[in-house]
Protein backbone atom coordinates (compact mmCIF):
# COMPACT_ATOMS: atom_id res chain seq x y z
CA UNK A 1 0.00 0.00 0.00
CA UNK A 2 1.75 3.52 -0.76
CA UNK A 3 2.07 5.88 1.53
CA UNK A 4 0.70 9.31 1.08
CA UNK A 5 3.13 11.68 -0.62
CA UNK A 6 2.55 14.66 1.08
CA UNK A 7 1.71 16.02 5.18
CA UNK A 8 -1.87 16.95 5.33
CA UNK A 9 -3.50 18.80 7.71
CA UNK A 10 -4.51 16.73 11.09
CA UNK A 11 -7.86 18.06 10.58
CA UNK A 12 -8.51 16.16 7.86
CA UNK A 13 -5.79 13.42 8.03
CA UNK A 14 -7.70 9.79 7.44
CA UNK A 15 -5.89 6.37 8.69
CA UNK A 16 -4.90 6.21 4.42
CA UNK A 17 -2.54 9.42 5.39
CA UNK A 18 -0.75 7.29 8.55
CA UNK A 19 2.89 6.32 7.47
CA UNK A 20 3.81 2.74 7.91
CA UNK A 21 6.30 2.01 10.63
CA UNK A 22 4.74 5.06 12.74
CA UNK A 23 2.71 4.97 16.22
CA UNK A 24 -0.31 6.47 17.01
CA UNK A 25 -0.50 7.96 20.65
CA UNK A 26 -3.91 6.85 22.48
CA UNK A 27 -4.19 8.52 25.70
CA UNK A 28 -7.69 7.04 28.15
CA UNK A 29 -9.90 10.23 28.67
CA UNK A 30 -10.55 8.94 32.09
CA UNK A 31 -7.51 7.66 33.77
CA UNK A 32 -5.18 8.77 31.65
CA UNK A 33 -3.62 5.39 30.37
CA UNK A 34 -1.27 5.99 27.04
CA UNK A 35 -0.92 3.24 24.66
CA UNK A 36 0.96 3.28 21.42
CA UNK A 37 -0.67 1.62 18.34
CA UNK A 38 1.08 0.56 14.92
CA UNK A 39 -0.19 2.65 11.93
CA UNK A 40 -0.01 -0.32 9.75
CA UNK A 41 -2.23 -2.11 12.26
CA UNK A 42 -5.14 0.78 12.34
CA UNK A 43 -4.88 0.95 8.32
CA UNK A 44 -4.97 -2.97 7.97
CA UNK A 45 -8.17 -2.97 10.77
CA UNK A 46 -9.85 -0.19 10.20
CA UNK A 47 -11.47 1.80 6.61
CA UNK A 48 -8.87 4.27 5.12
CA UNK A 49 -11.27 6.84 4.49
CA UNK A 50 -12.54 7.46 8.26
CA UNK A 51 -10.88 10.55 9.83
CA UNK A 52 -8.52 10.58 12.46
CA UNK A 53 -10.18 12.90 14.19
CA UNK A 54 -12.80 10.48 14.32
CA UNK A 55 -10.99 7.71 16.26
CA UNK A 56 -11.24 9.13 19.75
CA UNK A 57 -14.71 7.89 20.70
CA UNK A 58 -13.86 4.35 19.61
CA UNK A 59 -11.25 3.15 21.77
CA UNK A 60 -11.95 2.11 25.21
CA UNK A 61 -9.32 1.64 28.27
CA UNK A 62 -7.88 -1.75 29.36
CA UNK A 63 -7.15 0.22 32.41
CA UNK A 64 -10.73 1.45 33.68
CA UNK A 65 -13.26 0.29 30.75
CA UNK A 66 -13.89 3.75 29.92
CA UNK A 67 -14.94 4.81 26.05
CA UNK A 68 -13.25 7.86 24.75
CA UNK A 69 -9.82 8.69 24.03
CA UNK A 70 -7.62 11.43 23.09
CA UNK A 71 -5.60 10.46 19.93
CA UNK A 72 -2.07 12.07 19.10
CA UNK A 73 -1.34 11.45 15.39
CA UNK A 74 0.73 13.70 14.17
CA UNK A 75 4.12 11.47 14.29
CA UNK A 76 2.43 9.03 12.49
CA UNK A 77 1.30 11.91 9.96
CA UNK A 78 4.72 13.16 9.25
CA UNK A 79 4.78 16.14 11.82
CA UNK A 80 7.84 16.05 13.88
CA UNK A 81 8.65 18.83 16.87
Amino acid sequence: MPESPRMVPVYLARIADLRVGARVSVRCASCGHTAELAAMVLRERLSLDLLVKRLGPQFRCRNCGHKGARVNAKEALGYYG
